[in-house]
């Protein structure tokens, strides 16, 4: 189901407060018109004999007028500046919520730059629809509507008509000039998102950038996208300026008209001079509304063009959700069964997984060894369901995995990735990340079975350390370790490590294996490692091999089976002890 134009939704949900709004712009623009009242009065009475009294009274008059029309204008741009503040909040919330739905497979066909200047750029030019193009829409509406009326019922009909002739130009040229705005507009959004995606693809890889020497090539990618972005700003700039230059000259020929027909209207006595003034009043006050016409259509159309892209984000449906109707299991105990799973990523021919058949009993553990592009990690997200495996593919405990809510099955999962995201805020909060809510004592044990409640005393502020972007404080074992910290303190029914053991040495990683002995005996463990030493120890072990299970059983039957697992073993082993003979470790 797409969803409603985002703006007109917003305005139909708030139409009262939009209306009162209204309603103070008008009572504003309606103020406004006395005071050209006023001036075609004290004209004609200059002609005759003006007292000072006369003067003063007039004075006092235009100044009250303009005092409360100032104060009803600022009044109701508050308000509906206010309303257009609530559009931004709701819309960022709306898109947030709807990047949380996404699978993972979203976001990596997405750059973190696009991303950016949606959540940026795209909602701050909705928010000027909702500010500037509401408010002047509103004011151009009522003060031309009214001052047209005034003009031509109090001074002169025919004169308002030949003023008015040029105007409806205006239209056309908002129409040539419509698709044109949005368009550019569309290639000026694109042009930031590229830019920002530079910036912040740079920013991940200064040290890489620096190690190669790249920083010169860098700097020229980076002048092509500020050009390109500088260049697409331009024309857009280019069209909205043309287009003001143009309304200007057509309202200068509406004035044109008024000061030459209106003074032959004078000498010949049809109007008065007092009427004279008040219509060259009018049609000043008018200016102003009829030039914004094309700054409202130009925002009417950047936020027409902003408004595609943030629908099409939001009508996206995600590829991994709960189907209709999916109801908690009583509980998940980790009994994992996996029936002739095949997989194929989408939009890819060949298959990832091929016919997988496995069966990890609960509490037991299970090791995937292989090298890259074996299916190691695929299995392991599908076990999470960051992909939708085939149904009837996956058991846990007996239920089709794609039968138990995502939410139970993630939440019954300790999940440590081979990228381990650390967030800016502190260790304790790092760890602490699951939103059940743990006391300083959980978060410590976790930190001591993972192997770094010893590296996080040590720091000044010990858990409460405010960690930079990414965990960069930390070192990458550390980070590692916080994150197998992270996953501990949920106690799950089922713990996933995906190679999270490569950043730390040997010894360090032969204490976190000690430590994790007595969680693992009360839990499903399924752990994925190119060094098989800190797999050798699993119930069951198997060999992949581009997406096959080609070795099964525990360590010891493979290395008598004397296959792939024992040839990497043997020369694992084999390295490890030549560094030891001249005083390296791993």
């Amino acid at each position: 189901m797409k969803s409603k134009p985002l703006f007109k939704e917003h305005l139909l949900n708030h139409k009262l407060h939009y209306f009162f709004g209204a309603v103070l712009l008008s009572i504003s623009c309606l103020l406004q018109l006395v005071i050209p009242q006023l001036l075609g009065h004290f004209a004609d009475l200059v002609q005759e004999n003006i007292t000072a009294g006369q003067i003063m009274t007039i004075a006092l008059w235009i100044v009250l007028v303009g005092f409360l029309s100032a104060f009803f204008r600022s009044t109701g741009r508050i308000y509906l500046f206010r309303l257009a503040r609530l559009l931004e909040k709701h819309i960022r919330k709306r898109l947030f919520v709807k990047w949380e739905s996404l699978s993972s497979e979203y976001f990596g066909k997405q750059r973190i730059g696009d991303l950016m200047s949606h959540a940026v750029n795209d909602i701050n030019i909705m928010r000027e629809v909702g500010m500037m193009g509401v408010f002047s829409t509103i004011e151009a509406v009522v003060l031309i509507g009214v001052a047209i009326t005034a003009m031509a019922g109090t001074v002169h009909i025919g004169l308002t008509l030949l003023v008015l002739l040029p105007l409806p130009a205006l239209t056309y040229l908002a129409y040539r000039f419509r698709g044109e705005i949005e368009h550019r507009t569309t290639l000026a959004q694109e042009a930031v998102g590229q830019l920002t995606s530079r910036v912040q693809e740079f920013c991940a890889g200064i040290r890489v950038v620096k190690a190669y020497v790249q920083e010169r090539p860098e700097i020229e990618k980076f002048k092509e996208d500020n050009r390109n972005n500088l260049e697409t700003n331009r024309r857009l700039n280019q069209s909205n300026s043309f287009f003001s230059a143009i309304s200007s000259a057509v309202v200068g020929v509406s004035y044109l008209l008024s000061v030459v027909f209106g003074g032959l209207l004078v000498m010949r006595g049809s109007i008065g001079m007092g009427d004279f003034v008040a219509f060259n009043t009018y049609l000043t006050m008018l200016i102003a509304p009829i030039e914004n016409l094309g700054k409202v259509i130009n925002i009417l159309q950047r936020g027409k063009a902003v408004d595609t892209r943030l629908r099409h984000i939001l009508d996206t449906e995600p590829s991994v959700s709960d189907a209709e109707g999916v109801a908690r299991v009583e509980e998940i105990k980790g009994m994992i069964e996996v029936d002739g799973l095949t997989f194929r990523y989408p939009g890819q021919k060949r298959a990832a997984l091929e016919n997988i058949r496995l069966t990890v009993p609960q509490g037991s553990s299970l090791a995937i060894v292989g090298k890259v592009g074996s299916g190691k990690t695929t299995l392991v997200n599908l076990l999470l369901r960051l992909y939708n495996p085939p149904h009837g593919a996956i058991r846990i405990d007996g239920h089709d995995i794609m039968d138990i809510p995502l939410v139970q099955l993630r939440e019954s999962v300790g999940f440590v990735p081979q990228e381990h995201m650390l967030f800016s805020t502190t260790i304790a909060g790092n760890i602490a990340f699951h939103p059940g809510g743990y006391a300083q004592e959980d978060i410590q044990e976790a930190a001591k079975v993972a192997q770094v409640y010893d590296n996080i005393v040590e720091f000044p502020w010990k858990f409460d350390t405010s960690l930079g972007e990414r965990g960069v404080s930390l070192s990458g074992g550390q980070r590692q370790r916080v994150s197998i910290a992270r996953a501990l303190i949920k106690a799950p029914s089922i713990l996933v490590f995906d190679d999270s053991l490569s950043a730390v040495d040997a010894e360090t990683e032969e204490r976190i294996l000690e430590g994790l002995k007595r969680v693992m005996k009360e839990r499903t463990t399924i752990i994925t490692s190119h060094r098989l030493s800190a797999i050798r120890h699993a119930d069951q072990i198997v060999v992949m091999d581009q997406g096959r299970i080609v070795e099964r059983g525990d360590h010891a039957s493979l290395m008598r089976l004397g296959g792939l697992y024992a040839s990497t073993y043997n020369k694992q082993t084999m390295k490890v002890g030549m560094e030891g003979s001249f005083g390296y470790s791993q």
